[in-house]
């Protein structure tokens, strides 16, 4: 995925699946912005700065990176682990 540098953009992010049996689709979670940890060109992992990711469907959600997840040139790794009920 190619993002531009300071945009506003929607990624996906999962699938998450049920730490109990490995396979089924979480649906219901709550993923906060301080869950979705960022990244920024080999820096210091550190929270998102914009909202909820929301579910799409069969345990993918839909997270909207603001303009300040975006602002440094290079690679963005997204980490996402919001609790136990979840694989990471």
């Amino acid at each position: 995925m190619y993002l531009r540098q300071s945009t506003s953009q929607v990624i996906k992010i999962g699938p998450f699946l049920d730490a109990t049996d490995g396979k089924t689709e979480e649906t219901g979670l709550t993923i906060t912005a301080s869950d979705v940890r960022l990244s920024k060109d080999g820096g210091n992992y550190a929270a998102s700065s914009s909202g909820s990711a929301t579910h799409d469907e069969l345990g993918m959600y839909d997270k909207t990176l603001s303009t300040t997840d975006t602002n440094t040139v290079g690679e963005l790794v997204v980490n996402v682990h919001d609790n136990t009920t979840h694989l990471p």
